[in-house]
């Protein structure tokens, strides 16, 4: 699969394997780094930026000249100095609705972030939740099942050891055994893939 994605004939793994532990406090409180979440900041920055703008756009502009001319001697030389005003006429209807647009898009985007967050925070817990019940279920088979499929082989052996049992029995036991260790080892790769993706979903490293 690796040699189909990249086009490497021989792919090799390199670095560490992804973390196995789940903290779930660092990765709530890493929440508001994700992505998501800061791609919609930036849109919210830029919305916020158009609200000054326009308000500055309500403010009069002040500009000055000064400008110096040489004559001829019989005139005199001659300066000037212009003031002129830039007056944001009509407001009600220019300034004032941009102001009022910007403003919305600017709270929209607040509201967009809250729901993302929210969305974010609901799958979280889902995946915890999911990642808590898989380990439930391994500790299970670890610390149960698989002790109990071992002792009743181990009896059965002894058992047919002893001439007290037939041969078919036994084994069927100790079939039940291999399948009670097989199942506890997909119950540990699902703890691993639950870990790995929670780590890679919401705990990668950031700048």
């Amino acid at each position: 699969r690796l040699a189909r994605y990249t086009g490497d004939p021989d792919p090799q793994a390199t670095g560490d394997p992804p973390m196995l532990d789940v903290d779930p406090i660092r990765l709530r409180a890493g929440i508001d780094a994700l992505p998501a979440l800061r791609a919609q900041d930036a849109r919210i920055a830029v919305a916020e930026a158009d609200v000054r703008l326009a308000r500055a756009d309500k403010r009069p502009d002040w500009k000055v000249g000064v400008t110096y001319g040489r004559r001829d001697p019989m005139y005199g030389d001659m300066a000037s100095v212009g003031v002129s005003i830039d007056l944001p006429l009509f407001a009600g209807k220019r300034q004032n609705p941009r102001i009022a647009a910007s403003e919305s898009l600017a709270q929209g985007g607040r509201f967009d972030r809250e729901a993302i967050r929210r969305e974010l925070v609901a799958q979280l817990d889902a995946d915890l939740a999911d990642h808590a019940m898989h380990l439930s279920r391994l500790r299970n088979a670890r610390e149960t099942l698989v002790p109990l499929a071992r002792h009743r082989a181990e009896l059965d052996r002894d058992s047919y050891g002893a001439g007290k049992l037939d041969l078919g029995a036994a084994l069927l036991t100790t079939l039940g055994l291999a399948e009670a260790e097989v199942e506890a080892l997909n119950r540990e790769a699902d703890v691993a893939r639950d870990a790995v993706r929670i780590t890679i979903t919401y705990g990668e490293e950031r700048p």
